[in-house]
């Protein structure tokens, strides 16, 4: 491995978190930077403090921070870097400071959002509309960009902004998932009070659904963020009807997402309360722990997604995925897809119910071979394909 210092600057997702460990335990000289507005932390994924020795907090990264007293420490800290690594506002903040990323990471709104001026707070407009300009400037100057197939939905604004960058069709890792084979995850386990509650269920002979992506569904007002977590209540709901309330389904989902008390409502008015468990918002460790001990994991049920948080998390821990994916958005991408069961509405939600409840066989298998594919696509192909550039 070329001896090169690399710096990954942002952490949504605590995307970065992940990939900066999995280099570093491949022999690369890797650091991780905290935006000042990075509200994930690699504390909320870990079981050790391993983290602290790889780790810098950063004072800038909002839109308030886009000043010129940043760009002088961007430019002197980072020159010392070898190669660059951002997501977020980095683009703005490095092209303003004089700075070309090697590798751009767009999770979502720093792609299809930020680099397009809208107009806000009167008192921000200025630095909107700076920090917008500044962002599309920097994306287009990346040198390369890493990116999973999202079946149109980064691709348009990425087409739209023009770009000349070499583009990966490669994400990034968004979990370590070793660690969640470690007898460290296990301690912690055997402590949780999520543990604790899931396995009270499973005494009852629950069959496990876990529900852990964020409540929108009854707001419309970002309409990417939309999940229609609805459709797996009404799912259920309809699986009772059909089978007199004879059922050992159960779901778990966290108070997590600005529906959270629409959802509760709409569970109250199908009278399914007694089949739904609640979970305060928590750390991924937490989820994590969680999703372990689950049999089925639903993600989003609105748009045709194919990688994000959710998946990637039941992917590692070789849990059998329900979740909306139109196939031949993305068949062209990979040799074959990982295995997963389509679900749209509350009628397949019902149909898939009834077409897994007696088979423990089918999930077991179905995971193993998600994991596999985990590994191959999602882990293997980024890190190797930046230590690639490393060496080139």
């Amino acid at each position: 491995m070329v001896n090169k210092k690399v710096a990954l600057i942002g952490n949504m997702n605590n995307n970065f978190s992940a990939f900066c460990k999995y280099l570093i335990n491949d022999g690369v000289d890797a650091k991780l930077f905290l935006l000042n507005n990075d509200y994930f932390h690699p504390s909320q994924d870990s079981f050790n403090n391993e983290w602290e020795s790889y780790t810098s907090q950063l004072k800038w990264g909002s839109i308030e921070t886009f000043t010129s007293y940043f760009f002088k420490e961007i430019k002197k800290e980072f020159s010392k870097y070898d190669f660059l690594i951002g997501c977020g506002t980095v683009p703005a903040f490095f092209y303003k400071a004089g700075l070309k990323l090697d590798v751009f990471v767009p999770y979502g709104s720093d792609l299809y959002s930020i680099p397009f001026y809208k107009i806000v707070n009167p008192k921000r407009q200025i630095l909107s509309l700076k920090l917008s300009k500044n962002q599309k400037k920097g994306i287009k100057e990346s040198a390369s960009i890493f990116m999973a197939p999202t079946g149109g939905l980064l691709e348009k604004p990425l087409k739209k902004i023009k770009v000349i960058s070499k583009v990966y069709q490669a994400g990034v890792p968004m979990l370590y998932y070793k660690d969640y084979y470690s007898s460290d995850f296990n301690k912690m386990k055997e402590k949780s009070d999520v543990s604790k509650k899931i396995l009270e269920l499973k005494k009852q002979n629950k069959i496990i659904i876990f529900h852990n992506s964020r409540h929108y569904w009854k707001t419309k007002e970002d309409f990417y963020a939309i999940k229609n977590n609805d459709s797996l209540f009404k799912g259920l709901k309809l699986l009772l009807q059909e089978t007199n309330k004879e059922s050992n389904f159960h779901i778990v989902t966290f108070e997590y997402g600005i529906d959270v008390d629409e959802s509760k409502q709409l569970i109250k008015e199908l009278d399914i309360e007694n089949y739904v468990t609640w979970l305060p918002k928590s750390n991924r460790k937490d989820v994590m722990i969680g999703m372990s001990l689950s049999d089925i994991v639903v993600g989003e049920l609105y748009h045709s997604s194919f990688s994000y948080g959710v998946i990637y998390e039941a992917l590692a821990l070789k849990k059998l995925i329900i979740h909306k994916r139109i196939d031949s958005l993305y068949e062209n991408y990979y040799d074959e897809l990982y295995p997963m069961l389509y679900a749209d509405g509350p009628k397949t939600i019902k149909d898939i119910f009834l077409s897994i409840q007696d088979k423990p066989d089918l999930l077991k298998k179905t995971g193993n071979s998600g994991f596999d594919w985990f590994k191959k696509h999602m882990v293997n192909l980024p890190v190797n394909t930046l230590k690639l550039l490393l060496e080139n």
